[in-house]
This record gives C-alpha cells, sequence and structure tokens, in this order.
C-alpha cells in the first residue's frame, strides 16, 4: 500500500469522474473525500481541511453556487484560504469558448485549471506541482 501523501476534496457532480479520480489518487497514496454539490464541497473542506481541493465549474440540479464562486468563498474563509484549488472542468468544451480560463485573484482564484476530460498523468503532475510549490 502507499504511503500517505496527503488529502484531497473531490468535487464534482459526475459520479464516475470522481470515482475514477477517487482510485486514481488512492493507487499513489492520497486520502480522498467527495461531494457531489458545490456547497457540500464547500462544508466538506472545511471539515477534512485537506491538502488540496479538486473543483468542478458546472454543477447540474437545483440552482446554486458554481465552482468559481465556491472558489472565492475558498479564498475569503480564514480556515480554507491557504487550501489550493485545481478547477477540472468541461466548461469550455461545452460552452465552445474559444479562449484559455486562466486562473487569476479575483475571477478565479485557483492554482490550475485543467480541461475535462482529465488526462491521469496530468491531473496527478498538476497535483504535484502544485502541492510542491506550497510546500
Amino acid at each position: 500500500m502507499p504511503e500517505k501523501k496527503g488529502r484531497i476534496v473531490v468535487v464534482d457532480d459526475d459520479v464516475q469522474l470522481v470515482e475514477s479520480v477517487t482510485t486514481l489518487l488512492e493507487s499513489v497514496g492520497y486520502e480522498v473525500f467527495s461531494a457531489h454539490r458545490a456547497e457540500k464541497g464547500f462544508d466538506l473542506a472545511k471539515e477534512k481541511q485537506p491538502d488540496l481541493i479538486l473543483l468542478d465549474v458546472m454543477f447540474a440540479g437545483p440552482p446554486g453556487p458554481d465552482g468559481i464562486e465556491i472558489s472565492r468563498r475558498i479564498r475569503k474563509d480564514p480556515e480554507l484560504k491557504d487550501i489550493p484549488v485545481v478547477m477540472l472542468s468541461g466548461v469550455k468544451k461545452v460552452l465552445e469558448l474559444g479562449y484559455d480560463m486562466t486562473p487569476d485573484e479575483s475571477f478565479m482564484p485557483v492554482e490550475a485549471f485543467i480541461d475535462k476530460p482529465v488526462k491521469p498523468e496530468k491531473l496527478l503532475t498538476t497535483i504535484d506541482e502544485v502541492l510542491e510549490s506550497r510546500a
């Protein structure tokens, strides 16, 4: 069994994606917690105090905050503000956006943005780089 590398909260309404990302991260030593709604993910992050949060942009279902709004809440919350956030999303493909979704301090305050479908090696490399830059 791999040595525990840290704790990650995955927040995405795609159940299959959450399961596959959880399996991947656990196979390399991360402890993973997940939520399928943005608000629940925020609450879970407060409860678990992870080393990193993986967060979707768009959520299906009843109206509620999107991942960008949750990333802003995380940055304003004294308990969460120092936890790095990596955004995972298919928003560029769904909305046919012709520009990059670039993290910044006000609109999308996250450390990295990864397009879906997520390639396992890209996800692991990004997580490692973000966590190393915080160490």
